[in-house]
């Protein structure tokens, strides 16, 4: 099922956009240790759903770019990852 309007204008507030076909974001981080604290977090969260974004890996950034690849849309799947990653970010580090 291709996403709704309020879905997309939910993950608007969160900084979540449409870039190239896929729903986009790109979180900021203090060092990368951080960063890789992140993405280990993600891996988790990504496996559990099932749905695998592009995960682009910087110093200070991450990106997360994920659409339906089979649909070639963006999904409710692809909505509620991206909001299970925003909870994850929000979760302090270990």
């Amino acid at each position: 099922m291709e996403i709704l309007k309020d879905q997309l204008e939910e993950l608007a507030i969160n900084n979540w956009r449409i870039a190239n076909g896929k729903l986009t974001k790109v979180y900021i981080f203090k060092n990368y240790t951080e960063v890789i604290n992140f993405v280990k977090k993600a891996f988790e969260v990504v496996e559990k759903h099932n749905h695998h974004p592009e995960i682009t890996v910087n110093y200070s950034k991450v990106e997360v770019s994920v659409n339906n690849h089979e649909e070639k849309n963006i999904s409710d799947k692809c909505y509620l990852l991206a909001k299970d990653i925003d909870f994850i970010n929000n979760i302090p580090s270990i």
